[in-house]
């Protein structure tokens, strides 16, 4: 089960963020991203969601994020979580007009 809801600004964020936990999402299974990696540090903090670690998404997958842009390491992220190619084209559209992205994924 996913759910992905997109945030105007950190306080929705938190919003959407806090009804996840209350539909019983774990914060392990809530991922926040922004195209702002620095912006993604400091919400991932602020809101007590999960950082994405590399041992997630793997250690070859992490390696070529390196020789890439944000938006393809940010790709293959919400690839990794199981979004479909429409859901990630979607959004990066909303992250390049700086919304927040909160994906809520069970059995990650």
């Amino acid at each position: 089960m996913k759910e992905i809801k997109v945030a105007e600004n950190s306080g929705q964020a938190n919003k959407f963020i806090e009804d996840f936990f209350t539909n019983g999402f774990s914060k392990s299974e809530v991922y926040l991203l922004t195209y702002n990696k620095e912006r993604s540090e400091y919400l991932t903090d602020i809101t007590d969601t999960k950082e994405y670690r590399t041992s997630e998404q793997g250690v070859f997958e992490s390696t070529v994020n390196k020789l890439f842009s944000r938006e393809d390491e940010l790709r293959s992220k919400m690839a990794s979580l199981g979004l479909t190619q429409e859901e990630t084209e979607r959004c990066v559209g909303e992250m390049k007009q700086e919304r927040i992205v909160i994906i809520a994924k069970k059995g990650i």
